[in-house]
């Protein structure tokens, strides 16, 4: 203990406090969930879990969830967590393995404009999971792999092993190929055009870092972005921890060391939390906006053009653009703007000239790239945020992706667990090793599915490329409503006629699974075991997700769904590489801890972190060692972050 200097004993208090997750002193004994024993284990007491809306410790009494706790560690937890019973219980809940009447009657041949009545007669698993094998066998024996579309694009629930997306791409792999998919529906536009503008998507990168933020900017520009209602839910188990940096830029904005305006159609709960100012712009109008903000800049020599000069290419084809002198003859002023989005000429040259005299941040949020030609106030902003030359200054420049995940908090360096691999990594083949795609792209947009079967055989552009749009017969949708997300109802309604068979598999009675002609019932987060990464950018830890309750009805885990279909076609050793949901959860923990102690974070060996996760004891929990305990975790949580700005 004598030779550990100062840095390894704070990186490695700062672990505990982030991948171990909790000091000891917290935590009371409990049995590992093995299932060796044969018997039904107890779930009684408090247990760990997480969720995109936060960690949270849940109360399970009698095989039932009682009571919801906010994780000590998240010091802004939210509302959202008390929804996880009602996800449980949800009188939504797709109870059992269901197959729509007409189609259980006539299989493929069925009658397609009865999809979406509600009509559907129970069977049991291996019926289901026949008739889906038997349907992937028919579409790649009379059609090949374009005929097949495997659609798991979108949200997914918290957890690295029952990834459901993961587990249907990789079962299906094993018995055939198929169509995927390119892109997704939240930053649609902004990723394709960010790495032509910027060099990489920027739509998920880690943003700048709030401390920096703080201490350097004078003007943040809160364009089309919310900030403190989206941070609420995270890719990974969300820790809050950019709420504790929005706290102190509202006491910076009303001690007027920063100023902040809110760009948008309507006032968000941002602006009403900061109290700060409020631009309004006429919907879809935010490009002809910054065009003026472009044009200020360069009339009023306010635009940095050195950094212009060295960092930039294609300004001497915008700026003729801008001015007017190109085949439209229009020059882009505030006045020509005022006309369009609604600002104030006066109030355009105002605004302009307070981001070029000042270190200026601008955040952009993804609803102004989703729309018809999203493209444009994306690459515009980037366009501004280059004029105005601050690029790599700390607090200047701009970032997409704020609002998002807790992007901007300083990161732990820890690794985080692995997942459940989606692709197949024996070297076997499919068992139709057939690679004719008919003509067809093998990768659509994601937003052309529909496209597909309205409009078969359509070449189109698609980010550099030509697709050819191949009508599809048979789709699979895990975990993936694409009901909720895609565009114009009535023409999915349209397309789906032409489809001869829609496999769902989920948790809810989604607008998709009352399209489908098979719905297999998934179980909730909540009623398996698990393992996930506490903070999608900031890698503050890892975190245990215990099973709360059995799975209710006649629901399985996606693990357990795509592990019998495999078995259909004799592949299920290779599909699970023959280890079980707890051997997963310990394989990839170890994987993720050796990696860990390579970096001088400790973990504990994987049964140690999985018991001491597990429950409070109640002489910790209503006992003057739980408040000890709080304040231990208090000022190890100081601790890490004086690591992390170091």
């Amino acid at each position: 203990m004598k030779n550990i200097n100062r840095r390894r004993f704070l990186k490695s208090l700062a672990a505990l406090t982030g991948t171990a997750l909790l000091p000891t002193s917290l935590l009371a004994d409990n049995s590992i969930v093995t299932g060796k024993t044969g018997k039904k284990p107890d779930l009684s007491g408090w247990k760990m879990s997480g969720a995109h809306w936060g960690a949270f410790r849940a109360n399970v009494q009698g095989d039932k969830l009682v009571e919801v706790q906010p994780f000590e560690f998240d010091q802004f937890p939210t509302d959202i967590l008390q929804g996880v019973p009602g996800i449980i219980y949800s009188p939504s809940r797709v109870r059992y393995p269901m197959v729509r009447v007409d189609w259980y009657k006539n299989r493929h041949k069925s009658d397609t404009t009865q999809r979406g009545d509600n009509r559907f007669v129970r069977v049991g698993w291996d019926a289901a999971l026949d008739m889906v094998y038997e349907e992937l066998e028919r579409i790649q024996k009379d059609y090949g792999p374009w005929a097949l579309h495997t659609a798991n694009v979108g949200w997914r629930s918290v957890g690295q092993i029952h990834s459901c997306g993961n587990h249907m791409l990789r079962a299906v792999a094993m018995h055939g190929r198929s169509v995927g998919t390119a892109g997704d529906y939240s930053t649609g536009a902004g990723q394709v055009i960010m790495p032509y503008v910027l060099g990489s998507t920027e739509v998920y990168s880690q943003g700048t870092s709030w401390p920096l933020i703080l201490e350097n900017s004078k003007v943040i520009v809160m364009w089309a972005n919310d900030p403190v209602k989206n941070l609420q839910v995270g890719w990974n188990t969300e820790t809050h921890e950019s709420y504790e940096y929005l706290e102190k830029l509202r006491t910076k904005v009303r001690n007027k060391e920063i100023e902040v305006i809110c760009i948008d159609p309507v006032k968000s709960k941002t602006q009403n939390y900061l109290e700060c100012d409020h631009q309004y712009v006429n919907p879809h109008t935010d490009v002809a906006f910054m065009l003026a903000i472009a044009h200020t800049l360069y009339t009023e020599k306010l635009y940095d053009k050195k950094f212009i000069d060295v960092y930039t290419l294609g300004f001497e084809e915008f700026i003729p653009y801008v001015m007017g002198k190109t085949e439209d003859k229009i020059e882009r002023t505030p006045e020509w703007a005022e006309k369009i989005c609604g600002i104030k000429a006066d109030r355009i040259r105002e605004l302009t000239r307070k981001m070029a005299k000042n270190r200026t941040q601008l955040i952009f949020g993804w609803a102004i790239q989703r729309q018809q030609h999203g493209e444009q106030p994306y690459w515009m902003g980037a366009i501004i945020a280059a004029m105005l030359g601050q690029f790599g200054q700390p607090g200047g420049g701009i970032s997409y992706s704020h609002h998002y995940s807790s992007s901007g908090v300083p990161a732990s360096g820890a690794s985080m667990p692995g997942a459940f691999p989606l692709n197949l990594d024996t070297g076997r083949k499919p068992k139709h090793d057939n690679e004719d795609f008919n003509g067809y792209s093998s990768v659509i947009p994601v937003a052309r599915a529909i496209d597909c079967l309205l409009e078969p055989g359509k070449v189109i552009d698609f980010n550099g490329h030509k697709v050819t749009l191949p009508p599809y017969k048979m789709g699979i949708f895990s975990g993936c409503n694409q009901w909720h997300r895609h565009q114009q109802r009535n023409r999915m309604k349209e397309a789906y006629r032409k489809v001869e068979t829609v496999v769902a598999v989920d948790y809810n009675w989604t607008a998709t699974c009352r399209f489908a002609d098979i719905v297999l019932p998934a179980c909730t987060p909540y009623e398996r075991n698990d393992i996930d990464a506490y903070g999608t950018y900031s890698n503050r830890g890892v975190i245990a997700m215990h099973k709360l309750i059995d799975p209710l009805y006649h629901s399985k885990s996606d693990f357990d769904i795509w592990y019998e279909l495999t078995k259909r076609m004799n592949r299920e050793i290779e599909y699970s590489r023959n280890m079980n949901e707890m051997q997963w959860i310990e394989q990839i923990y170890e994987e993720c801890r050796a990696d860990n102690l390579k970096k001088e974070f400790f973990m504990p060996e994987f049964a140690e972190f999985w018991k001491k996760a597990t429950c409070y004891s109640q002489r910790v929990k209503t006992g003057q060692d739980m408040l000890i305990s709080l304040k231990i975790l208090k000022s190890m949580h100081l601790v890490h972050h004086q690591v992390l700005l170091r």
